[in-house]
């Protein structure tokens, strides 16, 4: 249980802080309700599986009710009981959308696959369905058949009240003036705040929606898959919600699905899954009774008075104890980033991820004594055995060297509380923060540079070295490394400029080392959706390989040629169309290079990123391939007409 190298005295020591904490943790065990409720709400339930979910979980308001292997929104016919039904379902509990005291706002994420079963042709279809927010107390208005869509009475137009919702509507109805559309809506689905128009045949059928609600920049996305027909692309909408976010509903939601039909129309509208996953937890409730609250100040300050004296000798165990020993990275102290940093200011601050925010430390001492700028950044995590596994990784992937890799200079481990010195058990700690110290790139990331920073454009020939740069750094990464290893989020964002603006990838938080059985892993769905293989958006076994890699990297390709010009889609269009040697690269090239480019780099580079982002990855080149081809102008470019079929769904 102890390293044999430890004293008595030491071993004493640290029996008393056990006895610390098994005395604390007796009143927290009795007071297993106040520990639950400080857990972000999270939920999964699979309605084709009746074993994975309790139907007192749902809350089933007017027509909904749960059929066979799942949930009907409105009347379960497409007989004359279909037409003006109404109907919705939402999760029992109430969710937090935001906390009064503290002011702080949930982000969250949800995921659903439902069907919407047509009408027979030749009648009409209609209204469509909604996922909403509203108040917790809210029940389903009157009057909201139709096009009230199961959200709001016709007759007001507009919800007020307990009943302001926030809804992403899946909308069938059909007109001279409408077409089917996704659309987000706040408190009215009569004026979408944005829309997205879907082509023929439009809704229909069994898809899977994806939508995302980030609190600090009030973005709100969501996306579409059509299950039944992969080669149908996916369709998003996205919008930044009024501020302040509060005004727009209750600090509690309900959280749920609404749908209805018309007087002549009708269609039948199912939930077959639903995941939802919010990063506020409810308000911890207070505790009662005096002598427990006395207990636990009583027991708290003795247990700080005891890590006040022990605090010294922590701080000279904390590296030997520290599991990145091997990786011969220093490891930095809190205060030496807090004093770079300014203590973290908002001034300091470069940018935020998926992972945390980064920040730009000033002459901070790297190895041998050296002083130089960094980038710092905070990774977030949640307990102890996902930084195990965090750092376990990490130790093998600082043993990477290329020069189109960002270089980690060290790393930095610490709790949340207070007492920031207690790095020798932060892996311990459920509660803690990991700090990642790397050579800063001056000129920023690619992203920007892409479609942010109006001063300056991007020259072509700077755009074709970073091109051959990330292609480099990932034939090393997959071909040169043993094992091989995944990056697994390949983005503009993810890729670094220094200040000769040479290409070197960033932010290994997703990356896997390959293992015999070409890395299958049993994990959720990770990367970024823009950029991910289609065949990795999937929760449970997940087949990654470097093929996913390299679907990525064929999307940053088109996107450095066309910089939102065009989608994949429509290069892809016009490559079938006239074929590689007629492909009109004027006609998708980012108009700010203003035709000053060496077009049959271009031309090379977009069928490189075609060829990339096949939906088939056995259809896909290997990196080596890949920057063969762009490194030798002779080299034959290849006929992709062969995998035309289904080559339009991504």
């Amino acid at each position: 249980m102890f390293p044999a190298n430890y004293g008595t005295t030491q071993l004493l020591l640290l029996l008393f802080i056990y006895a610390g904490c098994f005395l604390l943790s007796l009143p927290l065990c009795a007071n297993r309700h106040v520990a639950a409720a400080e857990s972000p709400i999270s939920f999964s339930f699979d309605f084709t599986n009746s074993s994975s979910y309790d139907g007192r979980d749902l809350r089933l308001e007017g027509d909904a009710n749960v059929h066979g292997n799942r949930v009907s929104l409105t009347c379960n016919s497409h007989t004359s009981r279909n037409l003006f039904c109404a109907g919705r379902i939402s999760y029992v509990q109430p969710v937090p959308f935001y906390h009064n005291d503290t002011g702080e706002v949930a982000s969250f994420a949800t995921q659903f696959t439902f069907t919407i079963v047509l009408p027979p042709l030749g009648y009409p279809k209609g209204d469509g369905m909604a996922f909403f927010l509203t108040g917790y107390n809210s029940q389903m208005p009157p009057n909201t058949e139709g096009r009230g869509l199961g959200l709001m009475n016709l007759n007001t137009g507009t919800a007020y009240g307990e009943d302001r919702f926030v809804a992403v509507e899946f909308n069938t109805y059909t007109s001279n003036e409408t077409s089917d559309h996704i659309g987000i809506d706040v408190n009215t689905v009569k004026n979408s705040v944005k829309t997205t128009s879907l082509a023929s045949p439009g809704l229909g059928g069994t898809m899977t929606a994806s939508i995302n609600f980030t609190s600090s920049s009030r973005m709100l996305v969501a996306r579409l898959h059509f299950d039944d027909d992969p080669s149908v692309q996916p369709v998003e909408v996205s919008a930044v919600l009024p501020d302040p976010v509060t005004s727009l509903l209750p600090p509690e939601v309900a959280v749920g699905f609404s749908a209805a039909t018309g007087v002549k129309n009708a269609e039948l509208h199912q939930i077959l899954s639903w995941s939802f996953n919010s990063t506020l937890a409810p308000k911890k409730p207070k505790l009662i009774g005096m002598f427990l609250l006395l207990y636990i100040v009583v027991g708290a300050c003795v247990f700080l008075i005891l890590i006040w004296f022990l605090l010294s000798w922590f701080m000279g165990t904390r590296e030997r104890n520290s599991i990145m020993a091997g990786a011969g990275l220093r490891q930095f102290l809190y205060r030496e980033l807090a004093q770079a940093t300014n203590n973290f200011s908002r001034e300091s601050k470069l940018g935020e991820g998926n992972f945390g925010a980064v920040y730009k430390g000033k002459s901070l001492k790297v190895d041998h004594g050296q002083k130089q700028d960094v980038a710092i950044k905070e990774i977030l995590k949640g307990s102890s055995e996902e930084t195990q596994d965090f750092l376990t990784e990490l130790n093998i992937i600082t043993k990477t060297k290329h020069k189109n890799l960002v270089r980690l200079e060290g790393w930095c481990c610490c709790s949340r509380s207070t007492w920031s010195l207690m790095c020798w058990c932060c892996l311990k700690q459920v509660d803690h923060k990991l700090f990642l110290v790397y050579e800063l790139m001056p000129k920023g990331d690619l992203d920007n540079h892409l479609h942010k920073n109006k001063d300056t454009v991007l020259p072509w020939p700077t755009r074709y070295h970073i091109v051959k740069g990330i292609a480099s750094a990932l034939v090393y990464l997959h071909h040169d490394c043993r094992p091989y290893i995944l990056h697994r989020d390949i983005k503009p964002a993810n890729i670094l400029l220094d200040d000769e603006y040479n290409a070197k990838l960033a932010d290994f938080g997703l990356s896997r080392i390959a293992n015999k059985s070409n890395a299958t892993l049993v994990t959720t769905a990770v990367g970024t959706i823009a950029y991910m293989d289609p065949n990795c958006m999937k929760d449970g076994d997940v087949k990654f390989n470097p093929s996913t890699d390299v679907y990525s990297f064929g999307l940053v390709l088109l996107e450095i040629v066309c910089a939102g010009r065009k989608t994949r889609q429509q290069v892809w269009e016009l490559y079938i169309t006239k074929g590689a040697q007629a492909l009109t690269v004027e006609d998708v090239a980012d108009q700010r290079l203003g035709g000053n480019f060496d077009m049959e780099q271009v031309r090379r580079v977009l069928v490189m990123g075609l060829w990339c982002s096949l939906p088939e990855g056995s259809h896909r080149p290997s990196m080596r391939e890949a920057l063969r081809l762009l490194e030798q102008d002779d080299t034959p470019l290849p006929d992709l007409a062969t995998c035309a079929i289904g080559a339009a769904s991504t």
